[in-house]
């Protein structure tokens, strides 16, 4: 019995990293380099950063690669948010910009994991 409490034990520590860290991911800016390493499909991730990149993905969907000091990550933009960001115009290099959205390459290469966003404001 006490071997059972101990493994029981043992198992909910190694599993509560990962726990803690979806919760914070979801409550705040992470780095981008952590959401790339950590973030699992699905996963609602929220990042800032400056816009250094604007191309056409699949199905002429607006992508932009966003960057912060610890690296990149390519972002779909739907309509509405860019309306909303830019009066319907393209995102301009250099922007600073905070994103959330759901984890998942769809809509990107099936090799590429990106976010979808679904909220984005300008930050500067």
């Amino acid at each position: 019995m006490r071997t059972v409490l101990l493994l029981a034990i043992a198992a909910l520590s190694l599993a509560a990293p990962a726990a803690a860290w979806k919760g914070e991911l979801e409550a705040g800016v992470r780095p981008i380099a952590e959401v790339n390493t950590r973030a699992e499909s699905g996963d609602l991730v929220v990042v800032e950063g400056r816009i250094t990149e604007v191309t056409t993905g699949s199905g002429s969907r607006l992508v932009v690669t966003l960057e912060d000091a610890t690296g990149s990550v390519l972002v779909r933009v739907p309509e509405h948010l860019l309306r909303k960001l830019t009066d319907g115009r393209s995102p301009e290099i250099g922007r600073r910009v905070r994103v959330s959205g759901k984890w998942d390459h769809a809509y990107l290469d099936n090799e590429l994991w990106g976010i979808h966003a679904q909220n984005a404001e300008r930050v500067e």
